[in-house]
């Protein structure tokens, strides 16, 4: 693997400008945002107003402007038969322990740590799992209720919750991906894959809002503001409450400013 010995092996091959992130991952800041100011908003309006959505989604407003920043539910988003498929596909792949950022390394990538504030396990719907045709659909419904493209979305963290797990207050927006061909994580897609016993709702920490698990439900919220993508909206910091009787099944779609996948495939997002 000739890229991989470059990076990590530099001094031998005579490669040490691989070290240097910027120069292995140029960013080009001609690519606009997918979202300029006030399409965050022209989005969230769209699917709580227009007949089409509110006829098959039922959405519910949590919040909204101007009292605070938008917290949308949509039923039906996926049905209980691609939930039950994505959660099949997420066990052949194997959960293992959650894991946030951690420090930056020698290479400009960072690490992932083990944290107390998360006890979850996780696991990626890459490569069989994405290819999913159950997966694919539920993509596809999202990319129409969103008006983003699937590329410029991570690839969908599938998460398990068991008795007594959960994840402490933290926010999605990653300082980091200011220097990343991506930019800023806009816009969270959580979808609720199963019913669960008691407990496990989502936790808006700063609003007081707890959404309770429902499957097939999608829990949308920004990261950023609605005048400018690449800031931190700080209302919308989160937790996921533990879950008290069963578990919990659920999908993280993380969505961006510019195209995610292609900077993904290069080792460099």
């Amino acid at each position: 693997n000739p890229k991989f010995m470059k990076k990590e092996c530099a001094p031998c091959c005579e490669s040490c400008e691989e070290l240097d992130f910027k120069r292995r991952c140029p960013i080009d800041r001609d690519v606009p945002s997918i979202w300029g100011p006030g399409d965050l908003n022209k989005m969230f309006e769209r699917i709580t107003t227009d007949s089409y959505y509110v006829e098959k989604f039922q959405p519910t407003i949590y919040s909204k402007p101007p009292e605070g920043p938008w917290i949308v539910t949509l039923e039906n988003v996926a049905s209980a038969e691609q939930c039950e498929a994505m959660i099949e596909a997420a066990g052949a792949r194997g959960y293992v322990r959650s894991k946030d950022v951690g420090s930056q390394k020698y290479d400009g990538t960072f690490d992932s740590i083990e944290s107390l504030d998360r006890t979850s396990s996780n696991a990626w719907c890459l490569e069989e799992c994405y290819k999913l045709p159950e997966h694919q659909t539920v993509l596809k419904v999202v990319e129409n209720i969103t008006g983003i493209p699937d590329a410029n979305s991570e690839y969908w963290q599938m998460l398990r919750y068991d008795e007594g797990q959960f994840y402490r207050r933290h926010h999605d927006y990653i300082p980091f991906h200011h220097e990343r061909a991506q930019g800023m994580r806009i816009l969270t897609v959580f979808l609720y894959l199963n019913d669960v016993e008691e407990g496990g709702g989502t936790r808006f920490t700063d609003l007081d809002i707890t959404v309770e698990p429902r499957r097939g439900r999608a829990l949308l919220w920004p990261s950023v503001l609605d005048s400018d993508s690449s800031l931190r909206d700080h209302r919308t910091h989160h937790e996921a409450m533990p879950v008290i009787r069963g578990v919990k099944y659920g999908a993280n779609g993380w969505y961006h400013e510019r195209d995610f996948k292609t900077p993904y495939a290069s080792g460099c997002s």
